[in-house]
């Protein structure tokens, strides 16, 4: 992104006028160097939640290199398995089973156990990990955002309408849904529910 930035600011000079004598290339900033500008981004917090929200495959695939490159690792598919597997264990969630090719879950022969997302998400709920939390309110509303807004419409489902808050996923042949309920009682429930060769 940045010497994609940085290609487009050239061309715009160019195009004022204003003479580039070459492609932009990386290179550190010399010491000393004038500020030009600054960019901030969103806080973490929002963008997690949009990224659930939304179901944007991108977004989470980002998110897993921006883990890697915090664990010290390189911001590759490869190295956020590891970052995201390490991250996990370290929360105390069992991670047997666990195989994460890529970040936005399209990779065939990742493989994410039930018991690992529901883990995943009573510690969000929980109060040991309040930075956490994000991952509960950026899942969708069941009847109202997300990719949940259309969903809990047929008469057998409305009881779920505002209850359900979950995540979907699907692939050719294979379904899911993980996330969190609220029973008539007002137990807050964690589930994961997959299908495969549907």
């Amino acid at each position: 992104p940045a010497l994609a930035a940085a290609a487009a600011f050239a061309d715009m000079l160019a195009s004022n006028g204003i003479d580039v004598p070459s492609e932009p290339t990386r290179a550190p900033a010399e010491v000393g160097a004038t500020v030009l500008a600054v960019a901030r981004s969103a806080p973490l917090s929002d963008i997690v939640e949009h990224m659930l929200a939304v179901s944007d495959n991108d977004e989470a695939e980002v998110l897993a290199r921006h883990l890697a490159r915090a664990a010290d690792l390189p911001a590759t598919s490869e190295a956020a398995e590891q970052a995201i597997v390490q991250a996990l264990a370290g929360l105390g969630v069992d991670v047997a089973g666990l195989t994460v090719l890529d970040g936005s879950g399209l990779a065939r022969g990742s493989a994410v156990p039930p018991e690992v997302l529901t883990a995943t998400l009573g510690l969000a709920g929980g109060s040991t990990h309040p930075h956490l939390r994000p991952v509960l309110t950026g899942l969708p509303v069941a009847g109202f955002t997300g990719t949940l807004d259309d969903r809990f419409d047929s008469p057998a489902a409305t009881d779920g309408v505002g209850l359900v808050r979950a995540k979907t996923g699907s692939l050719t042949g294979v379904s899911s849904l993980a996330g969190t309920v609220v029973a008539r009682d007002g137990t807050a429930y964690a589930f994961a529910m997959m299908a495969d060769d549907v």
